[in-house]
């Protein structure tokens, strides 16, 4: 699926680590103020929007062999107010290796990296500039792209100028083949203890012997590719171990890998700087490349360039061979670039205007009724429906119409069981705040209806977007926050889109436990499998670990605390009163 499945980075904003988190259907952040929730939200908009912008053209010439730009003021989509690079970097020293004394030392960063996956793609962005500039955009430093449908995997230096292409190793193939040659070697061992202790057959010890060495030599060559010197004391057993628990924390391990100088083809440039730097390779597998060294007197160093050359041609031969997974894996890139896509519902003030201004930009409530309209959901429609479906549940009315004042405004208005009609400002703050979001959710189902996109993939589920909502529960009743919880889920179920959540209502999150409660998941493992809530906390004191998930229990219960000011300020205040 076309998911935002993790995000992370370094040295952006707040925080100088961000490890990877894990999103899930429905991701929940909560957390105090100032807490990095929004930083988050910044990063990963961020990183879409250039993934999509960074292009391999600019106004005036093609790209050559200039850094591309990564954009702060990227508000073609969504509008992350940061604007400049100096904003973005991370403003507190962080500890850098002084090359001169390999000693760690303070210093402010200039460079930050962001690391997140989509789909099967995993992607990695360094990014540099200046600190105290206004530039608004950054210098891309490095580029990767592991594709892990294709087992792939590009990575591009625009500093040193080169590009490597990597075959990717499933870790389960290797963990299988660790197990195994651990099993064997332990077993080998035993016995040749066993009849080493016996001392009365020396064919057989001699035979077991050349077991174990063998052994030892293949596990050699597993665990020290490089062939380097291994100390006379070395532990077979404990490498295997160790082998296996590295393998365990990365889902993919590099088997094979060829660096090549980084060049650019016209011909392959379609637009999208990443589509293109995939396309590269495919042209020089087929560029014949420079003709052999000559005219070299130094024997060492004609010695030198002639291993090199054939180094590169032996590459060439080996892309060669590559081509068609390589360009599969280019076309899987474009797809997932022109199918995924990310809707931002910001926290926005409800007003209690009467008439909503097309032309106010600013007016967060007029442009999402003049979407609507453009949308032309019209009643008897199931996304009309699924507006009038939950105004009931909300108890904000029974229907609503959108009125045109000549093209220009529109009023909305809201029809209770009785028939009776006011206006929507009319109906309070809260009533005014679900209507918007009911009304925006509506469009974004519209927009995303399969007849009315380009059918790029053939399940519905990768048709529908991730959608990130900024503090939903602004002027909502306890219960109704409580509520919001079933409508993520609703369209979760029917709609598979994907949620990521920033708020600070215990009553959606405690609304979320009860639902996960009723699921009656049978154990842990079926409960990680199939529940779409995962909910973190955001430590705005801890600098090593600024976020934790919270774990459900199949009770629905939470396996870990929040910090303090969430959920026990409700009990503090009342045992103060008491």
């Amino acid at each position: 699926m076309s998911d935002m499945n993790t995000i992370g980075f370094s040295n952006f904003r707040r925080f100088a680590t961000f490890p990877e988190m894990d999103l899930g259907d429905i991701t929940l952040l909560v957390g105090g103020n100032n807490s990095g929730k929004s930083t988050l939200v910044k990063a990963l908009l961020l990183c879409v929007d250039n993934l999509k912008l960074m292009s391999s053209y600019t106004k005036t010439n093609i790209f050559e062999f200039g850094a591309p730009k990564f954009r702060f003021d990227a508000n073609e989509w969504h509008d992350v107010k940061i604007k400049t690079f100096s904003r973005a970097i991370h403003n507190k020293p962080v500890p850098v290796i002084d090359l001169g004394s390999d000693e760690e030392k303070p210093e402010l960063p200039s460079e930050m990296r962001f690391v997140f996956t989509i789909g099967s793609f995993r992607f990695v962005f360094d990014v540099y500039g200046e600190r105290d500039g206004d530039e608004v955009t950054g210098e891309v430093s490095y580029i990767s792209i592991e594709d892990r449908g294709n087992m792939v995997k590009y990575d591009v230096s625009f500093k040193s100028h080169d590009m490597c292409y990597s075959v990717l190793g499933s870790t389960s193939e290797r963990e299988t083949l660790i197990k195994r040659l651990y099993r064997d070697y332990k077993s080998a061992k035993e016995e040749l203890e066993k009849l080493s202790d016996e001392g009365n057959d020396i064919a057989a010890i001699s035979s077991q012997s050349e077991k174990v060495a063998s052994l030892e030599k293949r596990i050699e060559e597993f665990v020290n590719p490089d062939d380097n010197e291994l100390p006379e004391d070395f532990d077979y057993e404990q490498a295997l171990r160790q082998q296996f628990r590295n393998f365990h924390a990365h889902e993919y391990t590099t088997t094979s890998w060829d660096y090549l100088p980084l060049e650019f083809y016209y011909s392959q440039l379609n637009g999208n700087l990443l589509v293109d730097l995939i396309g590269n390779f495919i042209q020089f597998a087929k560029n014949p490349g420079a003709a052999a060294p000559k005219d070299i007197e130094d024997p060492n160093e004609y010695g030198v360039a002639m291993q090199e050359y054939m180094r590169i041609q032996a590459a060439r031969e080996d892309l060669k061979q590559e081509e068609d997974k390589i360009r599969k894996s280019q076309e899987d890139l474009k797809a997932l670039l022109n199918s995924f896509k990310i809707e931002y519902i910001t926290a926005h003030a409800a007003n209690q205007n009467t008439i909503y201004n097309t032309a106010d930009r600013n007016d967060y409530i007029a442009q999402t009724v003049h979407g609507f309209v453009r949308a032309k959901i019209a009643r008897g429609q199931k996304e009309y429906a699924f507006v009038t479906d939950w105004m009931r549940k909300f108890g904000v009315g029974h229907d609503f119409d959108v009125i045109s004042i000549d093209g220009e405004a529109y009023r909305v208005k809201i029809k209770d069981e009785d028939n009776s009609t006011v206006n929507l400002a009319d109906k309070g703050m809260g009533s005014i705040q679900l209507m918007i979001l009911l009304l925006r959710l509506a469009t974004i189902l519209r927009e995303y209806e399969p007849q009315n996109i380009v059918a790029l993939e053939e399940s519905d589920q990768l048709r529908y977007p991730t959608i990130i909502i900024e503090e939903p529960e602004q002027n909502l009743h306890p219960k109704v926050q409580s509520q919001l919880a079933d409508l993520f889920l609703y369209l979760n179920k029917e709609y598979y889109c994907k949620f990521v959540v920033e708020t600070h209502s215990e009553y959606l999150i405690r609304k979320t436990q009860v639902l996960v409660s009723k699921e009656n998941f049978e154990d842990n493992s079926s409960m990680k499998e199939n529940n779409p809530f995962k909910v973190y906390y955001f430590d705005g004191e801890n600098k090593d670990k600024p976020y934790y998930s919270m774990e459900y229990r199949t009770d629905g219960k939470f396996s870990n605390e929040f910090g303090t000011g969430f959920f026990d300020t409700a009990s503090n205040l009342a045992f103060e009163l008491f």
